[in-house]
């Protein structure tokens, strides 16, 4: 298995294992600060509780005298729960059942936070329930609650507001938990995948090794299907090896890559399939076709699109298939298509297809030097051809020429599986390998 599906693997794994430790650490400090919060509030509860009998019946008939007296034991409260508990409520107030404050008391070093705090709008809950909100105010937090009082036979006298300063100690017993709870998850997460890993990295390694056992199979079954229409039509199997590498080099050359690289490969292969189609008295007449014979002879076109046309692996390959036989000036057959419309795989096929024709020897014919192919390359060039691509593969034929030309049948088989092996088993690696096997052009 590459090393870098491992490394893949491991990374994703730890990625994924912060990530829902994160999550996970941030939900337990929100659930802990929310547990404190609560315990808070039900210590105020308790507190609001504890006062409401002391109360007088009536808030809102209040003298001046009695607010007064009342503001006063709210400011002991206030003075002596901060003496004697730390942090406690620094706002204290009591507002009546018309929603009127009837009595204040502010801890003494509580002004600002008292300022900080917008108490102009305020939440009055029934009785029975609690509404509070958290602060923060010069990096401490603070929790303002709003909670109903009642008298001890259940009748509802009014509200206390309270300002409660959250200890510094509690605050950080939190963070503490939240992050002790973080720690655990991350080594809980990453203790799971390191479980995991072997048998993800297992089963990977299975499922990469089928797909290549696939792969080769399909391969396998392109070559053979490739070979058998060459043998059909009298010819041999290094055509097919020899134009594919053609193709190959001129479209590496004009920049061709991954997706249209491999379609260009199988196209190349199955360029004549439809000529299985063709009857023998047509395919393998030694003389010069007649209109009729030709017009059956074209239609093993339309037979190849139909044939690759049925599996959606070949369906790419009905570039090459379809469009071989075009010609840049629109003379060409099946549909006449003209300069760019034609697909570009079919114009870098048509190329390395008539160059490998004319230089390869045949039972009616001579090979053709080099100068004189190339010769002919360029006199159909802005006719049959597309007159840059046959300039970029002048430049390239000489070295490519020699190599090939003198390599036998196996030799060409050999290339050509190395050539699919980087371009189908290992997607990931350049031309480069097949560059290393191939002379550079002058």
């Amino acid at each position: 298995m590459p090393v870098s599906f491992h490394r893949h693997l491991a990374r994703r794994l730890l990625v994924g294992g912060l990530v829902i430790a994160t999550v996970l650490g941030s939900i337990v400090l929100w659930l802990d600060a929310e547990r404190l919060d609560k315990n808070i509030v039900a210590m105020g509860v308790a507190e609001a509780r504890t006062q409401a009998p002391q109360l007088p019946p009536d808030l809102v008939s209040l003298t001046a005298g009695q607010r007064a007296e009342f503001e006063e034991k709210m400011q002991r409260l206030i003075a002596e729960r901060a003496n004697a508990r730390g942090d406690h409520f620094v706002v204290a107030e009591v507002y009546d059942l018309k929603h009127d404050k009837v009595g204040e008391a502010v801890a003494s070093d509580a002004d600002d936070i008292e300022g900080a705090i917008d108490r102009s709008v305020h939440h009055f809950p029934p009785p029975g329930k609690t509404w509070y909100d958290k602060h923060l105010i010069g990096g401490q937090f603070y929790l303002q609650m709003v909670i109903p009082l009642s008298s001890s036979d259940g009748h509802h006298l009014g509200w206390f507001e309270g300002v409660y300063h959250i200890p510094r100690q509690a605050a950080l017993q939190v963070a503490l938990g939240g992050l002790r709870a973080t720690i655990l998850v991350v080594v809980a997460v990453l203790a799971t995948a390191a479980l995991l890993y072997p048998l993800l990295a297992a089963l990977n390694s299975r499922l990469v090794a089928r797909s290549r056992d696939l792969l080769r199979a399909n391969l396998g079954t392109l070559e053979a299907l490739g070979s058998a229409i060459a043998k059909r039509d009298s010819d041999t199997n290094a055509h097919n090896y020899r134009v594919t590498l053609y193709a190959v080099r001129l479209a590496e050359a004009v920049g061709v890559k991954g997706d249209q690289m491999r379609a260009l490969i199988k196209g190349a292969f199955l360029h004549d399939v439809g000529k299985i189609a063709i009857p023998d008295a047509v395919l393998l007449k030694p003389g010069k076709l007649d209109p009729d014979e030709f017009a059956i002879m074209r239609t093993h076109v339309a037979h190849g699109l139909d044939i690759v046309g049925q599996f959606d692996w070949l369906a790419d390959a009905a570039a090459v298939v379809g469009g071989h036989h075009e010609k840049v000036d629109g003379s060409g057959y099946p549909a006449g298509t003209a300069g760019d419309d034609i697909p570009l795989l079919a114009r870098i096929f048509a190329i390395a297809d008539v160059f490998d024709a004319l230089t390869s020897r045949r039972p009616y014919k001579d090979p053709f030097p080099l100068e004189r192919a190339l010769s002919i390359l360029d006199e159909g060039a802005g006719k049959h051809f597309d007159a840059g691509l046959v300039k970029v593969f002048a430049a390239l034929a000489p070295a490519l020429h020699a190599t090939l030309s003198a390599e036998d049948e196996k030799t060409l088989q050999r290339d050509l599986r190395h050539l699919v092996e980087t371009y189908f088993a290992n997607s990931e690696l350049t031309a480069a390998v097949i560059r290393t096997r191939l002379p550079q052009p002058a």
